[in-house]
């Protein structure tokens, strides 16, 4: 079976929307709506690839509980998203902002978790992961610093502001700091992915590390934006588009590695 199609598609998509963006770039109001659309869709793309690579795990099958968390996190941020289109929760309501920021916290939970259920995967498939001990360690040590680097400043300016007493700043700060941990999961995905090469199963766990390495180029592009794109244009959202869209990917491939191997066995 050939997933290259599905492991591109996340790049059509960004250069797809960076081609829009620049066409809508002189009308902000355009770009604004544009960039709410796709933010929709590539939450729907997410919680659709989840969707399908927990249809086919049987209950209490770890790799099901790992996509049911990725996908719950999916459903939660979505209808955070579609949720703050609506006229009662636009800026100003302060229960609908607690409302907002408590799903996107749950979301970020949730993400955590799955992450961290797919990374120990290795451990309880008994796979030996390449280079060793001191590989990966060396891996880990280069994906954690990385991770501190984009996201920790946004952490440590969130922790103080909640410190002060900014509630507000709370969900952004729970972002930052499920970004890092989730970041440092990369070493493990990476080198399952790499011990399994040249297989099927190998796919999910490239993909899924993709994703992750898209949120940590979101996350700079997030904290360098004036420096990385100057004249307004959303690097950022390139970033989580192509975040979003390799998760979808790597839950379709999931769904039809697992799909295939049940055919081939019957």
């Amino acid at each position: 079976m050939r997933f290259r199609w599905l492991a591109v598609f996340p790049l059509f998509y960004a250069a797809l929307f960076s081609a829009v963006a620049a066409w809508l770039g002189s009308d902000p109001h355009g770009l604004q709506t544009f960039m709410t659309d796709q933010r929709i869709v590539v939450r729907i793309l997410s919680t659709a690839g989840c969707c399908l690579a927990v249809s086919v795990f049987a209950r209490g099958d770890h790799l099901r509980r790992a996509w049911l968390w990725l996908g719950w996190a999916a459903v939660v941020i979505l209808l955070r998203d579609v949720l703050r289109l609506l006229p009662p929760f636009h800026a100003g309501n302060v229960e609908a902002q607690v409302v907002l920021s408590g799903l996107g916290i749950l979301s970020n939970v949730a993400l955590l978790a799955g992450i961290w259920e797919l990374a120990r995967s290795w451990k309880m498939a008994a796979i030996e992961l390449p280079g060793g001990r001191s590989g990966v360690f060396a891996v880990a040590a280069v994906t954690a610093v990385l991770a501190l680097l984009v996201a920790g400043p946004g952490a440590l300016e969130h922790g103080r502001a909640v410190v002060a007493g900014d509630w507000g700043s709370l969900i952004f700060f729970v972002s930052a700091v499920a970004d890092i941990l989730s970041l440092c999961l990369i070493t493990p995905l990476l080198l399952t992915a790499v011990s399994l090469r040249g297989g099927l199963f190998s796919w999910p766990w490239a993909l899924v590390t993709a994703s992750q390495i898209a949120w940590l180029l979101y996350d700079a592009a997030t904290t360098l934006a004036p420096h990385l794109a100057p004249g307004g244009f959303p690097l950022a959202e390139v970033f989580r588009g192509m975040a979003e869209s390799y998760l979808f990917a790597a839950g379709t491939v999931q769904f039809l590695i697992i799909r295939h191997v049940r055919r081939a066995a019957s």
